[in-house]
């Protein structure tokens, strides 16, 4: 990853960090991640050491919203099917409002573009969403557009990263490192 400068973070931003940061506090680590010594406690610890973050963007004219609940295999998807844009799929954390000041932080993923914008297929482009994640490099191992899973969400792939680490060619560069 560059060693960019840590950008401002938007009222949106702040609170799914925050979010992020006050699960993660409420969780502790693990017993079996202290005594085994892995890299890192929780997904939570993980996405706010590692995730970047990502600025939302509308879909182009061209591409049309996939079905809701579906974001693992809508990002993965909208990735493989426009090489064009040279999108990679990314998953996270996602913040949407949900009404006055309110705002759901749930797990989601989005298709990163080469500028660091997220291009979500799954939720409408609005004011106050935001994304914090992983951008996955490697094609390969992005779910499948029709069946895909989370990879944070599932135990084997996840515990070996909390355990392990980054594989260092497995993010993309893309996105703004979460600094503060």
């Amino acid at each position: 990853m560059t060693t960019e400068q840590p950008v401002s973070l938007t009222r949106a931003e702040e609170q799914l960090v925050s979010y992020l940061r006050q699960t993660a506090d409420a969780l502790g680590p693990p017993a079996r991640a202290l005594e085994e010594r892995w890299v890192y406690t929780s997904q939570f610890d993980l996405l706010l050491r590692e995730g970047r973050l990502f600025t939302p963007a509308p879909l182009p004219d061209a591409i049309e919203h996939l079905d809701p609940g579906w974001c693992f295999a809508n990002a993965a998807q909208l990735a493989t099917d426009h090489p064009d844009l040279q999108l990679t799929y990314a998953e996270g954390y996602g913040s949407a409002p949900v009404g006055a000041g309110q705002a759901l932080h749930t797990p989601h993923a989005w298709a990163a573009t080469p500028d660091g914008s997220a291009l979500d297929p799954t939720w409408p482009h609005e004011p106050g969403t935001a994304f914090l994640g992983l951008p996955f490099a490697d094609p390969a191992m992005w779910p499948h557009p029709l069946t895909g899973r989370s990879l944070l969400q599932e135990p084997p792939f996840l515990h070996h990263l909390l355990r392990s680490g980054l594989p260092d060619d497995l993010l993309a560069d893309l996105g703004h490192p979460l600094r503060q």
